[in-house]
């Protein structure tokens, strides 16, 4: 698929999505305000899909109501004229007015009045009882009178009091109609007969009144009327088709509007079915163009990245601000509910209907919440396509700017900063919560406009609370992390740097660290390499040595078996085959030097008498150091001291620390060879007194180290590092400590348990 059919297939799908999302938010709210009981609840999808407007539950109501103020009006009774549908789209004002004018007209003669309520398309008077029956009765009478989609006729007794029938023909008791009229209903006292289209209505059924029948008129067992009630007769006729009437009254005012009741009702129903259909229609249209777009919701994605591009060049702000102002538009959208709740809160009592109420009208605020849903929309598109999209912003920008001087300041300074700022908002708070508390006392009287300025107080001085504290806990956390990364080059870890964020308070300090840590490492590596290039060095010419020195030692033996050599040439023999084997052991120490620092050097663990070990060693030397001039003195205990170690190797850490010290001790002075153990470790160690001066700060261990660089007596320098070598190739420690001319050698082995030796005694 190319480039620019790609492109059309987002394009296709992104408007399917918008429009089907559009069409939903915008219909389906308001149908199920309409389904479930909101500002039509008078009209149900039954009544409004009626071709016939009197097959409908609020025709029946209304004629119910009429039945019932006619009765009224015939026994003299407390009228309560209730809610009358005056009013149709337009016409709002006009039938205001007129249903004004009825509850003046009854007002005059008693103490009524009207209400109503406005929901776009109905308006309803409630008319209070008047004081008196005659002038009330004819004052409604003359209201109703001049609406000709309903004929009446009201008796008592037998007698005439109130219609609007002369001439018409009605007649009730008979069932008959006049032309033009096809409803009619008779009370004649005790039950009401109702005909329509020609045929009568059966409207008792079982002859019980049950909540929500159809009829809600006397005549049922459980529904009966009063002595006087019984007295009066009621003929209601309604017409086919109503029709609007207005009478003109130019005297007084411009043309006046009738109560035209039932024309409104059916207007009413038409524009409901009307609405609904519409609503239907939009509702299957959003979803055929939802159904369009997850079909190419994969090429959506690619429309919404390229919004996202777009909407990412906006401030932060502004998209945020657009979503509150919509939502702050949507919630005070229903101002009668809101002013119900508030004083329902200052009255401290709260009635759970308002809720019901309120919701019902939000539902209402289609164009509202649709703005909020693609503000809403347009924020998460950022989110997911925008890496930190509140960075582009005026705070961000400002608090980037505010970080960046902050971090110019001295670590101890910036979090003295932070604390002085929550301070200052914390004591600001408490001013002006004692302030607002001195108003209340003073003047005894609440103020919306300070409570909001108080939550605001209160949410900016949680918000720096919460900063501060997030910024602690990020300090706290970064200097955890130096502190770790400090241990771990202490223990020799000098590859891993330290990453912290740029603009981590301690960001600094660990690029110093890493700076340190990257030398001593590159430092290392230096000396390792030098190390190396060392001992593969010595590893060559030893053994480059070897197969020569093999030969000399070979010629030498033969020559020393010549017998008719002279003395002067067997003196030569006898020196050339002394320092060919002093060579050769020379050559053999720095090939097991080479292996100890290579990591080849092969041990063999055994569990041995260190004790053993050492007066074997010195009787193995008893001829060296008989003819030496120093004395040794063993203080070697006699029981067995248990190790771990490789015999072989550990043999010759002894008898190199033994000879070093018959060669360079003081003559007429003392070595002295011991051996501890406690509980757990087992310690051997060799003192002598040193010949020459020893040196300070040198290590003895290192390879070609000498005591004195001036020596000529032959040593090669390697019988200290071997020995410490050997040691801890056994799982010793070796340590050497010079006292003045004190030179001494601590070789420290772990104590095998006493179960340990014991089986090693018994074996």
């Amino acid at each position: 698929m190319d480039t620019r059919s790609k492109k059309w297939r987002a394009a296709v799908s992104f408007t399917a999505f918008f429009l089907g999302i559009s069409l939903l938010l915008t219909s389906v709210p308001e149908a199920l305000s309409l389904l479930t009981g909101g500002s039509w609840k008078r009209t149900s999808v039954a009544d409004a899909f009626q071709e016939d407007y009197q097959n409908t539950r609020a025709f029946r109501d209304a004629v119910a109501s009429y039945l019932e103020d006619f009765l009224t009006m015939a026994v003299g009774g407390n009228a309560n004229y209730s809610e009358y549908s005056v009013s149709y789209n337009g016409e709002i004002t006009s039938a205001v007015m007129e249903a004004a004018e009825v509850a003046d007209a009854i007002g005059e003669y008693g103490s009524g009045g009207y209400h109503g309520w406005d929901d776009g398309y109905d308006f309803s008077v409630t008319i209070s009882p008047p004081s008196s029956y005659g002038s009330s009765a004819q004052a409604a009478h003359d209201y109703f009178k001049e609406d000709k989609n309903v004929l009446y006729d009201i008796r008592y007794d037998g007698e005439q009091k109130y219609t609007n029938a002369e001439g018409t023909g009605l007649d009730g008791p008979n069932l008959k109609l006049p032309e033009g009229y096809n409803f009619l209903l008779w009370f004649d006292g005790s039950k009401v007969r109702v005909v329509k289209d020609g045929k009568e209505l059966d409207i008792y059924g079982d002859g019980y009144y049950r909540e929500g029948k159809d009829w809600y008129v006397p005549g049922y067992k459980n529904f009966t009327v009063d002595e006087e009630a019984a007295r009066a007769s009621v003929v209601i006729a309604a017409a086919k088709s109503p029709m609007l009437y207005v009478r003109g009254s130019y005297g007084n005012s411009s043309a006046e509007r009738q109560n035209n009741r039932l024309y409104w009702l059916e207007q009413n129903l038409k524009e409901r079915r009307d609405r609904y259909t519409g609503m239907a229609a939009s509702c299957a249209a959003g979803v055929l163009l939802l159904a369009v777009w997850f079909l190419l919701r994969g090429d959506k994605r690619r429309a919404d990245a390229a919004i996202a591009r777009v909407t990412g060049r906006v401030w932060y702000e502004g998209k945020l601000l657009l979503l509150l102002a919509a939502l702050a538009v949507f919630l005070a959208g229903p101002q009668d509910a809101l002013r119900e709740l508030t004083y329902m809160v200052r009255e401290e009592y709260l009635d759970p209907w308002i809720f019901t109420y309120y919701a019902q009208e939000l539902s209402r605020n289609g164009f509202s919440l649709l703005v909020i849903f693609w503000s809403a929309y347009l924020l998460i598109n950022d989110w997911r396509h925008n890496p930190k999209p509140w960075k582009h912003s005026l705070t961000g920008k400002f608090c980037a700017a505010a970080r960046a001087s902050d971090l110019k300041l001295p670590l101890q300074r910036r979090m003295v900063r932070r604390f002085g700022a929550v301070l200052i908002a914390a004591a600001a708070f408490a001013a002006s919560a004692l302030a607002l508390y001195a108003g209340f006392r003073v003047y005894n009287r609440d103020s919306l406009f300070a409570f909001l300025l108080l939550a605001g107080l209160l949410a900016l001085l949680l918000w720096m609370l919460y900063r501060f504290a997030r910024g602690n806990r990020e300090t706290a956390r970064d200097i955890g992390a130096l502190v770790g990364q400090i241990a771990a080059v202490h223990a020799g870890g000098l590859t891993m740097p330290l990453d912290l964020p740029e603009d981590a308070d301690l960001a600094a300090a660990a690029k110093d660290l890493n700076d340190i840590q990257r030398g001593m490492n590159e430092a290392l590596e230096e000396r390792m390499r030098s190390e190396r290039m060392k001992v593969e060095l010595i590893a060559n010419v030893s053994h480059d040595i070897k197969t020569p020195l093999t030969s000399i030692i070979s010629y030498v033996e033969l020559l020393g078996q010549e017998e008719d050599l002279p003395e002067h040439v067997k003196d030569y023999i006898r020196i050339l085959e002394s320092k060919s084997q002093r060579l050769k052991t020379m050559v053999q120490d720095v090939f097991e030097v080479s292996k100890a620092a290579s990591g080849q050097l092969p041990v063999t663990l055994e569990i041995l008498d260190l004790g053993k070990l050492l007066r074997q060693t010195l009787a193995d030397m008893a001829e060296q150091i008989d003819r030496s001039a120093v004395t040794v003195r063993a203080e070697i205990p006699e029981e067995p001291v248990m190790i771990t170690a490789d015999g072989q190797r550990l043999y010759r850490v002894f008898q190199n620390l033994v000879q070093n010290a018959l060669q360079y001790s003081l003559d007429g002075s003392r070595v002295h060879v011991s051996l501890a153990a406690d509980g757990t470790t087992a310690v051997a160690s060799v003192k002598n007194t040193s010949r020459e001066e020893i040196a300070r700060n040198k290590d003895f261990t290192e390879r070609f180290v000498r005591g004195d660089d001036a020596r000529t007596d032959g040593g090669s320098g390697l019988g200290l590092s071997i020995a410490r070598t050997f040691t801890e190739a056994c799982g010793g420690r070796f340590s050497v400590e010079t006292i003045a001319d004190l030179f001494v050698v601590t070789v420290e082995f772990a104590r095998q348990a006493a179960e340990e030796q014991a089986e090693q005694a018994g074996d």
